[in-house]
């Protein structure tokens, strides 16, 4: 039976770490997203939107505020015109679903191609936030200040699970940057285990997919020592991704990729993805998509 790959699966972990992240740490959510918005994140709120193909569809995350308006976020790496659309809806649907009016973030790691939607009839604006105009260097001097001070209130933990995908004016690569910030969770959540495990877990999901899995190994070995109780190094462990990986590492490589990027894929469309999301991020043919479709259809 082939195993499932934890490290290919990263890919599509990219939306539930932001959904996740934001709703453990809500309280920083805002100060994180740098918004020019008053008041506090009061509740998390569902994200499940019907289609009128009745097709369930699902943005990213939505926090409602104590002013009663909302704040709806969306991570994506490469911003298109189809994103764009898709975004628009979700910013109207949510705003009719909870009856407050919403703010859309983008939060992407690179120059967006697209920043807006227009038509005839409206015009949609997001806040895009790009984590490489961030500069990494600076955000861990700043932990690093509060840590000696003993603030550990002050600082804030999405910080942490991004950091690595920040621009470096020190040119600090991604996977010395998950080694920094791996290191840091327990510095930070000194007297809260769970804590410190969520920090580092969620680092892992979302950092794996930006690093090679030679790179990935490699910074998970270094901190065994601090990893070792860790539900997502366990799984790798669990998979032989550490012992023996010099050996036969290429034997049956593309048959096993291939079935990683069909598990995904079947993931995404369980969760209401379009066709071109999921060939984006899988590399499979849109052909192949809509047939794995209809036999997981045929199979319920």
């Amino acid at each position: 039976m082939q195993k499932k790959s934890h490290y290919v699966n990263i890919h599509h972990n990219q939306d539930k770490v932001l959904k996740e992240s934001f709703s453990l740490f809500k309280g920083s959510s805002l100060e994180f997203l740098d918004e020019d918005l008053s008041g506090e994140v009061t509740e998390v709120l569902g994200t499940e939107i019907t289609e009128t193909t009745t097709k369930k569809a699902y943005a990213d995350n939505a926090l409602k505020l104590s002013t009663n308006s909302g704040v709806h976020t969306e991570y994506e790496v490469d911003v298109s015109e189809d994103d764009m659309k898709r975004f628009a809806s979700y910013h109207i649907d949510l705003s009719r679903m909870h009856g407050i009016p919403f703010t859309t973030v983008i939060i992407t790691v690179k120059e967006p191609g697209v920043t807006s939607y227009t038509s005839p009839s409206m015009a949609f604006t997001p806040k895009i936030i790009n984590l490489k105009e961030r500069d990494a260097d600076k955000v861990l001097s700043d932990i690093e200040k509060k840590i000696k001070a003993g603030e550990y209130r002050s600082i804030n933990a999405l910080e942490i699970i991004y950091l690595p995908l920040y621009g470096s004016k020190s040119e600090k690569s991604t996977a010395e940057l998950l080694d920094t910030a791996i290191k840091l969770a327990p510095r930070v959540a000194k007297e809260d285990k769970h804590r410190q495990q969520k920090l580092q877990d969620l680092l892992i999901l979302l950092t794996g997919s930006f690093v090679s899995l030679d790179e990935l190994i490699k910074v998970l070995e270094a901190n065994m020592n601090i990893l070792e109780d860790s539900p997502t190094v366990k799984v790798l462990k669990d998979m032989g991704r550490r012992e023996g990986r010099n050996e036969g590492r290429n034997e049956g490589r593309n048959e096993g990729r291939l079935q990683e990027k069909i598990e995904i894929a079947e993931n995404m469309l369980q969760d209401g993805d379009n066709y071109a999301k999921i060939s984006r991020i899988t590399g499979l043919d849109v052909d192949k998509i809509i047939q794995l479709e209809k036999e997981m259809q045929a199979q319920q």
